[in-house]
């Protein structure tokens, strides 16, 4: 498995390798597209539909267009497979959930059949440490209630650059990428939404 490459060695590696390169590239991303599946099917389908089975789709289209990518990548080979991830959940959710669907590119799916605010506890977990003091985190239940509240206040650009770094765990460099934009502004939405849900946060107490 190749680690540690840059882009342009990736797509090197991609185009000399053929389809065997693509098994271990994707094997490469494999946990980042599968966080973020599992972050973003909607919990009304947990019992029809497994992450492996999106995994497994969404390789085989990449396998199928890799041509089409490195004859003009636009985005990293990673962005681009996460692409596809997205728009196959989005085909699942279609295919399922007909009109109920929303649009699983943008909005993290909150109730999930495990546990209502399951995700909001995660990004709790994961927050800088200067949002919580100790005495909230001895009293986390009460903390992740007023975190799944103030996330609901947030405007869905705020909401989805907090889930993209701290859920999906995604660099700076990555969430640009996957929102269009340069990595300052990227920077700059992702402080100004931790912010907002500071002040949400706030004003829920």
């Amino acid at each position: 498995m190749a680690v540690g490459l840059d882009c342009d060695e990736e797509r090197d590696r991609l185009r000399s390798g053929g389809s065997q390169a693509v098994a271990e590239m994707f094997a490469r991303y494999r946990e980042k597209l599968l966080r973020m599946i599992t972050l973003r099917l909607d919990g009304r389908l947990l019992s029809k539909v497994d992450g492996e089975d999106v995994l497994q789709e969404a390789f085989l289209i990449s396998a199928r267009r890799i041509g089409d990518y490195l004859q003009e990548p636009a985005v990293p080979f990673f962005v681009w497979l996460r692409q596809i991830t997205s728009q196959v959940l989005v085909d699942i959710h279609r295919r399922y959930l007909g009109a109920q669907m929303r649009d699983v590119r943008q909005e993290l799916a909150f109730h999930r059949a495990d546990g209502a605010g399951a995700s909001s506890a995660s990004l709790v977990a994961h927050l800088p440490d200067s949002l919580t003091s100790p005495s909230q985190c001895a009293v986390r239940s009460e903390l992740v209630a007023e975190m799944h509240a103030a996330l609901r206040k947030l405007a869905e650009p705020d909401r989805e650059v907090l889930v993209l770094r701290h859920l999906e765990a995604l660099s700076n460099s990555e969430v640009a990428e996957i929102l269009g934009i340069d990595k300052y502004a990227a920077s700059k939405r992702y402080l100004r939404a931790l912010a907002r849900l500071q002040s949400a946060m706030d004003g829920h107490r």
